[in-house]
C-alpha cells in the first residue's frame, strides 16, 4: 500500500495554479498580443477581398467615366465600341492619359513634335462640311491627322476670312493652325497668295511651316515646270534637303495620285498620296483623305514640313472651287 505526502501533493497543485494565475501581466500581455494576430488576419482578409472587388469592378468605373464624360482607355472603346455611342450623345473625342503618353525631353525636337519621332507614317482626314457641299459656299477647312492605328494625333484648322475664300478659291492665302491632343498650337503654316501655272514662273506656291509658332523650321516652295510637279523642300537655314515629284495628271479617278519624296540625289524616301475616298465624296465634296510615309529616322522638323507640303497639295490639285472639278494635266 502505497502512501502519498499530501505537501507534496498541495505543492503540486500550487505550482500548476500559480503558473496560470500567479501573474496577471504576463497573462494580459499573451492575450492582448493573441487579439492583435487575429485582427491582423481579419485585416489581410478584408484587403486581399477588397482588391478583388476593386479588380473586378473596374469595368464598372470606366463605364461611370464614360457616362460623367470623362476619358477612357483606347482598348476598352474599341472592345465596346463606345466612339459612336459618344457621338450621339455629343461628347468630344476621348483622349486618357495612356493615349496622350509621348516621349518628352528629346534634344533638337521643337515642343508638341515629339511623337512624330516615333512614327512613319500619318493619315490626314479632311472634314466634310454640309455647307459647302450643297451651296458650293467656301468654308474654313479641317482636317483630323492619325497614326497608322486611326488614333487622333493632331487636329489642323484653316484660318482665313470669308471674303478670301470665295474670291480666290483654291489660289487663296491661308493660314493653317495644328494643334495637339491638348488643345495647344504646336505648328503653324502660312501660305501667301500665288499662281501655280507654269505661265507665271516668277509667282509660284510656297508655304512656311513653323514649330512652335513663330520660328520656322522650314518652306515648301514650287519649282517651275511644265509637265509634273515638282516642289522643294528647305530647312530653316534655306537649303535645299528633299524634293516632291508629282505624276502628269493629278485626277484621281477610283485610284490613289502620288507624290514622292526623293532626297537630292533622286533616290525615293517616302511619298504622300492622295485616297480614293468614294465615289459620292469625291464628285460632291472636296474632302479628301492623304497618306504620309517618311523614314522613320528622318528629322522630326522635316516630317512637320512634309506635313505642310500635304495641305499646299491639297489647295493646289484637290481643293474645288465652287464643288466644280479645276484640275488640269501637268501645270497648265
Amino acid at each position: 500500500m502505497s502512501t502519498e505526502n499530501p505537501a507534496s501533493c498541495v505543492s503540486t497543485l500550487d505550482l500548476s495554479g500559480g503558473e496560470n494565475r500567479g501573474n496577471p501581466e504576463e497573462s494580459h500581455s499573451r492575450g492582448v498580443r493573441s487579439g492583435s494576430k487575429v485582427l491582423r488576419l481579419i485585416w489581410h482578409s478584408l484587403y486581399s477581398q477588397y482588391n478583388q472587388i476593386c479588380s473586378r469592378s473596374q469595368t464598372l468605373r470606366q463605364l461611370v467615366c464614360r457616362e460623367a464624360n470623362k476619358p477612357l482607355p483606347k482598348k476598352l472603346r474599341h472592345t465596346m465600341r463606345l466612339n459612336k455611342s459618344a457621338k450621339r450623345k455629343g461628347y468630344e473625342f476621348y483622349m486618357s492619359d495612356e493615349d496622350r503618353s509621348i516621349p518628352t525631353g528629346i534634344p533638337n525636337c521643337p515642343r508638341g513634335l515629339e511623337y512624330l519621332t516615333t512614327i512613319d507614317q500619318l493619315l490626314v482626314k479632311q472634314k466634310v462640311e454640309l455647307l459647302e457641299a450643297f451651296t458650293g459656299f467656301e468654308t474654313n477647312n479641317k482636317f483630323t491627322i492619325k497614326n497608322a492605328l486611326g488614333q487622333k494625333v493632331y487636329f489642323a484648322a484653316e484660318d482665313n476670312d470669308c471674303c478670301t475664300r470665295n474670291c480666290c478659291g483654291p489660289a487663296r492665302p491661308f493660314d493653317m493652325r495644328v494643334f495637339d491632343n491638348f488643345q495647344q498650337e504646336v505648328i503653324h503654316m502660312h501660305r501667301p497668295l500665288a499662281c501655280s501655272s507654269c505661265l507665271f514662273p516668277c509667282c509660284l506656291q510656297s508655304i512656311e511651316v513653323s514649330a512652335p509658332p513663330g520660328n520656322v523650321i522650314g518652306t515648301i516652295e514650287q519649282e517651275w515646270s511644265i509637265c509634273s510637279p515638282s516642289f522643294r523642300i528647305l530647312n530653316h537655314v534655306g537649303d535645299t534637303v528633299m524634293r516632291i515629284e508629282g505624276p502628269f495628271c493629278t485626277f484621281s479617278l477610283c485610284g490613289d495620285v502620288e507624290f514622292n519624296v526623293v532626297s537630292l540625289t533622286g533616290e525615293k524616301i517616302g511619298k504622300i498620296s492622295k485616297q480614293w475616298s468614294g465615289l459620292a465624296r469625291e464628285i460632291f465634296t472636296d474632302a479628301d483623305f492623304f497618306g504620309i510615309n517618311f523614314p522613320l529616322d528622318l528629322d522630326v522638323r522635316m516630317k512637320a514640313v512634309l506635313l505642310g507640303a500635304t495641305f499646299l497639295i491639297d489647295a493646289m490639285f484637290f481643293e474645288k472651287a465652287g464643288n466644280q472639278e479645276t484640275d488640269r494635266p501637268g501645270m497648265l
